[in-house]
């Protein structure tokens, strides 16, 4: 799959995710099975990486794809406006996911907004898919040099990293 139909997988995921409350598989092993050639990704995402259109069905899901990728409203319980953004977001990587997932103009009141799931507060402009990133993996740990240390460890590791350096 080139990168475009990966992303078009990703999208429809953090949709999936966003609006149906479903789990996100791992990254990793969809970036394993897309680079290789898998035709049935984890998380039921059926594809084909030939067709104009990567992705052709859900098995987890077949309500959603018949919605998002084939555009049957009746499929889900989604307004035709919300229908219309969701495949503007997955297919054409254009605009946002409509709320819950996605923000609409009158949710934003402040700095920052309290997700219940993700267990920490996330600034207002970001945007869904990231929010989906960190709902998912938690935020990024921090670097090691900003960790408070004991005294005793840090100078161990002081003394091992000066004999290191002195190694013949």
């Amino acid at each position: 799959m080139d990168e475009e139909q990966r992303r078009v997988v990703y999208r429809y995921l953090i949709a999936r995710v966003g609006l149906r409350k479903a789990d996100l598989p791992p990254l990793s092993d969809l970036e394993y099975q897309m680079k290789h050639g898998f035709d049935r990704l984890t998380g039921g995402v059926v594809v084909n990486r030939n067709a104009t259109q990567p992705i052709t069905a859900d098995d987890q899901d077949p309500a959603f794809y018949a919605a998002v990728v084939n555009g049957h409203a009746e499929a889900i319980n989604i307004t035709s406006l919300d229908l219309e953004k969701t495949r503007n977001f997955v297919l054409h990587n254009k605009g946002s996911l409509p709320p819950p997932f996605g923000r609409s103009d009158s949710d934003v009141t402040g700095p920052t907004d309290d997700m219940p799931d993700v267990g920490h507060q996330l600034t207002s402009r970001l945007d869904p898919g990231m929010a989906a990133k960190k709902a998912q993996w938690g935020i990024y740990p921090p670097s090691l040099q900003t960790l408070p240390q004991d005294k005793v460890v840090a100078q161990r590791n002081r003394e091992l990293a000066a004999r290191c350096r002195h190694w013949p």
